[in-house]
């Protein structure tokens, strides 16, 4: 399997395993500070004992003296989790996932600036239409607290993108310590925040397993290996595919109906990031054909 097909394949099973993560937020009714601890403690249990019983050693070696890349990249990582979480619970699902689409665009941008990689015009043109898209979602406001939502997608977006970068400048080493020290970090926000982690019903405990020992480590494993064969900004164009599902989850089991702003900021996003994807695929492969090309 070449690397193209191993990143494709990485990304593309972690973003459809991660798509029911907004349905489950939805069925959690206990605060978003309560499902943020157990989803940073569970989920870094889990890869923690993954990870202790397949490399203990250089499991343990780096847990004791993380490094400063480890050290932002999972901080990002965690208050990436920490807003999405905040968004969902704040406006509709559509509008927090249609938001953070734009953050394949922020990584090129951040990946001029860290890794020297070059801005294309078409990158640049992208990020003016997707600013337009976005634009349509703010104007729509179909909950009392949506400019709040909406704001902590962008900020997820963010977030998200700077992991994206941190991962393909470290290459996906160690990628599974990111998620662990990102959990614990989330974890003692939470806490600090106000959680009360032993208020949940037994329903909700169930909710609660599925989605932070089960979907969140295994999703986000599977996704921080697309870095280490794919750039950032093309491995981070996949998680278009949760704006698809996730909302159609949604739909399907709680009748939430994207309003008609929302429905047409998200093609305008779509539709550009997908050009912006054909585009640059097209030049890799003209590139490929070249003489002296490798």
């Amino acid at each position: 399997m070449t690397p193209l097909a191993k990143g494709t394949f990485a990304m593309m099973a972690g973003v459809t395993i991660l798509s029911v993560d907004s349905l489950l937020i939805r069925l959690i009714e206990s605060s978003g500070w309560t499902l943020l601890f157990w989803r940073g403690l569970l989920s870094a249990a889990v890869i923690a004992s993954f990870m202790l019983v397949t490399r203990p050693a250089n499991t343990l070696a780096a847990l004791r003296k993380p490094s400063k890349t480890l050290l932002v990249g999972s901080f990002a990582f965690s208050i990436s989790t920490v807003c999405f979480v905040l968004s969902i619970e704040h406006t509709q699902v559509a509008s927090t996932l249609i938001i953070i689409n734009v953050s394949p665009l922020i990584s090129a941008l951040l990946a001029f600036v860290v890794l020297r990689e070059r801005v294309e015009l078409r990158t640049v043109i992208a990020i003016m239409a997707a600013i337009v898209g976005v634009g349509l979602v703010f104007s729509d406001q179909p909950m009392p607290t949506a400019s709040f939502g909406n704001m902590m997608a962008l900020v997820t977006a963010f977030m998200l993108a700077t992991y994206f970068v941190i991962l393909r400048y470290s290459k996906s080493a160690n990628a599974a310590l990111f998620l662990i020290l990102g959990g614990l970090c989330t974890s003692i926000i939470s806490l600090f925040a106000g959680a009360e982690p032993f208020s949940l019903s037994a329903k909700e405990w169930v909710y609660i397993l599925i989605l932070c020992a089960g979907v969140v480590p295994v999703s986000f494993m599977l996704i921080s290996l697309g870095p280490r064969f794919l750039p950032a900004a093309h491995a981070n164009l996949f998680m278009l595919l949760e704006a698809i599902l996730g909302p159609l989850f949604v739909w399907a089991v709680l009748g939430e109906v994207p309003s008609e702003n929302v429905l047409l900021g998200g093609t305008v996003v779509m539709v550009t990031l997908l050009l912006f994807t054909l585009s640059a695929a097209r030049s890799r492969r003209v590139a490929n054909k070249k003489p002296g090309a490798v």
